[in-house]
């Protein structure tokens, strides 16, 4: 599996180590600062190229027409919706954008982005969590159980209420993201132009009988163990 990776900060830096410790991965790293290019290079099994991911001439030396995923992790979320643009003229199959304005995941849907991760929102959300006294539950043990997770927008179910969307045996809406803010839904709640849907699955044929529901062809669902997504 050919993965391309550009800006290698934080997140993108402990992706590219989990890769190139699992192994079985074509990895292309692609960053602007020369010096990080250099100390990657020694460290990981990688291809890394110092340069700029917006640049189509630095994807095609990466190889991007070949590649099965590529994750735009820059600190810019300008940056990596113009590599996701990129990426996805150059028919790449997964694209992963990371965000740190939640207001932006709609906007990415609609140029075809297929994952988004906002590291800032999921921390935040599970600090709060802990200041409140809750344990956060490790979603893991659920995805290894079979649960997949699954992100989408309402499609043809925009001004239904909840209670109306006839979803199938083990399946359920946890929750809906409106404007950056995540709230549980009640059965009169209305969905509206713009949601994002989170709803969790017990399996992935599950998951995909979501497609006829909503009207939609791209699904957006937690990554099992061993995925980039």
């Amino acid at each position: 599996m050919r993965v391309i990776i550009t800006g290698i900060g934080d997140v993108g830096r402990q992706l590219a180590e989990d890769l190139s410790n699992r192994g079985g991965y074509q990895l292309v790293l692609i960053d602007e600062d020369e010096e990080k290019c250099d100390e990657l290079s020694q460290e990981l099994d990688a291809l890394v190229l110092n340069g700029d991911g917006t640049e189509p001439e630095i994807l095609k030396k990466a190889g991007v027409k070949e590649a099965d995923a590529l994750v735009a992790t820059t600190e810019s979320d300008a940056l990596n919706m113009v590599i996701a643009i990129l990426a996805k003229k150059f028919s790449v199959p997964q694209v992963v954008v990371k965000l740190n304005r939640t207001g932006l995941r709609t906007t990415c849907r609609e140029l075809g982005v297929d994952h988004v991760i906002s590291p800032k929102l999921s921390a935040a959300m599970e600090i709060s969590s802990l200041l409140h006294g809750y344990d956060v539950l490790d979603f893991s043990l659920l995805i290894r159980g079979g649960a997949r997770m699954t992100e989408i927008a309402p499609g043809d179910m925009v001004g239904r209420r909840v209670e109306e969307v006839d979803l199938p045996s083990g399946a359920l809406i946890i929750a809906i993201l409106r404007e950056g803010v995540a709230t549980i839904p009640k059965g009169d709640t209305q969905l509206q132009e713009g949601d994002i849907l989170l709803i969790l699955t017990e399996s992935e044929k599950k998951m995909e009988q979501l497609k006829d529901i909503f009207g939609q062809l791209e699904l957006k669902r937690a990554k099992r163990p061993g995925e980039v997504s």
